[in-house]
């Protein structure tokens, strides 16, 4: 349930009211009370003396909870404009870590915790492809066009670049592509004639991770911390019993150590986006680095 505004006043009543308060601290968008308090603590020196007569916490607005009038209301009761406090949060957080999220196929997602997550390489997805057919007998016709089916998607503007998100279920109700089939490209490349194909090997994988603000550009630091400044006066003001999901992808440039990713799951069922939606129900929940023996 969330908290008041006078709960989150007195749970933050003993942290630092500054940008210290985010240093070395980790958090989880979908876990508001891990980092509501510490947001509210820093806000604290930054809200006006009547902060409670403009900001009006328990009195209902009919906003939806992405509205960004919900920084308007904020606004109010703050010394200084908007923006101005939002670019100071995005600096303050670069000392923070927030738990992200990638989707894959994989049959042993151990892997990515000794090895690490790594950018896209379309040399080494080739490779993967051309594996992929030959190991295929239903994807004989295919081998003869493979080049022309390749060309029709050989840019380079994926590579050397990584995705991680702010909210597992954009990528189990939204993107969940990438856990059914894998590599987007691989997909793209093979049509919706032969992916199927993908399907035949590992299971839908979700990897977590902790990410180091620090390594994220500071336009995506502001990007996000208007987001937290937004959730944060819906929760505050309407004091709903949910917390709103997040529609927030992290572009990185860089390969993920294994000592960011913390943990990993199997979801059982999808909505297949590339399928009308329909139901994919993986014939697995487990992969070798997990599975019972």
């Amino acid at each position: 349930m969330t908290q008041t505004f006078e709960e989150l006043q007195a749970l933050s009543s003993s942290l630092a009211h500054n940008d210290h308060v985010w240093n070395k601290h980790h958090f989880i968008w979908k876990k508001p009370m891990s980092w509501m308090p510490q947001l509210t603590a820093w806000l604290g020196p930054r809200m006006r003396a009547d902060v409670l007569r403009r900001l009006k916490p328990g009195v209902f607005r009919d906003l939806c909870w992405d509205d960004s009038e919900w920084l308007r209301v904020l606004e109010m009761g703050l010394t200084a404009d908007i923006e101005y406090h939002t670019a100071t949060l995005a600096e303050a957080i670069e000392t923070a870590t927030i738990r992200t999220y990638h989707g894959c196929r994989t049959a042993d997602a151990g892997v990515y915790h000794r090895e690490g997550l790594r950018k896209h390489n379309r040399a080494a997805l080739k490779k993967q492809l051309h594996a992929i057919v030959e190991a295929h007998s239903e994807l004989q016709y295919l081998r003869k066009r493979l080049p022309d089916a390749i060309a029709q998607f050989d840019d380079n503007h994926e590579e050397g670049l990584l995705y991680v998100v702010a909210d597992d279920q954009a990528l189990v109700n939204e993107a969940n592509h990438y856990l059914i089939y894998g590599s987007e490209w691989i997909s793209a490349v093979l049509g919706r004639t032969y992916r199927h194909v993908l399907k035949e090997t590992g299971v839908p994988t979700l990897l977590e991770i902790d990410l180091p603000l620090r390594i994220v550009s500071l336009a995506t630091r502001t990007e996000l911390a208007a987001k937290m400044l937004r959730e944060w006066t819906r929760l505050a003001c309407n004091r709903p019993d949910w917390s709103a999901p997040i529609d927030f992808t992290f572009m990185l440039r860089a390969n993920i150590p294994p000592q960011w990713i913390v943990g990993h799951s199997h979801p059982e069922t999808l909505k297949d986006s590339l399928d009308f939606h329909n139901t994919y129900r993986s014939p697995s929940t487990h992969c070798e680095h997990c599975k019972p023996y």
